[in-house]
């Protein structure tokens, strides 16, 4: 694999349009924070050979993939899940990983947030049973979470020196840009939605669609159209296949 310079994307689309499988394929060894639950890693885990569960010393699940070939880690899945919403304490295990991450920044290639969705979630629920439960106001704790997700993804990770995705899912709502209505990531609250995108210079939509045969085919719309928002600071192919070399096929 040509080493490009690191690139900070942010895929979004629905259930099913190969996100993960997408972040999956990104220059090894691979940091995943994973918010969703396990059975959503699967991509990552197929990449070579799983081992099993371990937890590590802030109690955060962890399974490791190892190169079938070299031995060599590929993909390291850290889960940041609840067991229990009404006793929260995954978001606090995830600012305390940050502490150490930021001095293993030499070691990882590709970083990964998947997803925003329960990301915001298990921000949300910290903020309502440990940092504010006696609010009266429940949007306290929605704006909590928003400034907590905000300071993640423009203000850190989208500084990190590697590789980072950030994958989202579809936003209800429809965002003006140059004069038509287009549908962009979902992001907690209004402020972030709006400005989380220009802090990252790939914005991708993953979809499915079909070859000329008729098998499924899973893309990226890397341009803006009139309906949905995309960009390209490297000007990747529009459409692209879902592999990290296709995005740099008219580079090569």
């Amino acid at each position: 694999m040509i080493d490009h310079a690191p690139t900070h994307t942010i895929v979004y689309g629905d259930s099913g349009a190969g996100k993960t499988t997408f972040a999956s394929t990104y220059p090894k060894p691979a940091l995943v924070f994973a918010f969703d639950p396990f059975d959503k890693a699967t991509p990552y885990l197929k990449r070579g050979e799983a081992k099993p569960y371990a937890t590590d010393e802030r109690g955060t699940p962890v399974r490791e993939v190892y190169s079938k070939k070299t031995g060599a880690l590929l993909i390291r899945v850290e889960w940041y899940v609840e067991g229990d919403l009404t006793a929260p304490e995954a978001y606090a295990r995830f600012l305390a990983r940050l502490k150490t991450f930021q001095d293993e920044y030499d070691a990882w290639k590709t970083c990964v947030i998947d997803s925003v969705t329960f990301m915001e979630l298990t921000a949300r629920k910290w903020h309502q049973y440990r940092l504010n439960p006696k609010a009266k106001e429940p949007r306290q704790w929605f704006a909590g979470s928003t400034d907590l997700v905000e300071e993640m993804l423009m203000g850190r990770f989208a500084t990190l020196p590697m590789n980072v995705i950030v994958i989202s899912h579809v936003d209800e709502d429809k965002d003006e840009m140059h004069g038509t209505f287009v549908r962009s990531p979902k992001m907690p609250g209004q402020r972030l939605r709006k400005g989380v995108m220009a802090g990252y210079g790939e914005l991708y939509r993953a979809y499915v669609g079909k070859y000329e045969d008729g098998s499924r085919a899973y893309l990226l719309q890397t341009r803006s159209d009139a309906m949905w928002n995309a960009a390209s600071q490297i000007t990747a192919p529009d459409p692209c296949e879902q592999q990290y070399a296709a995005l740099w096929a008219d580079a090569q």
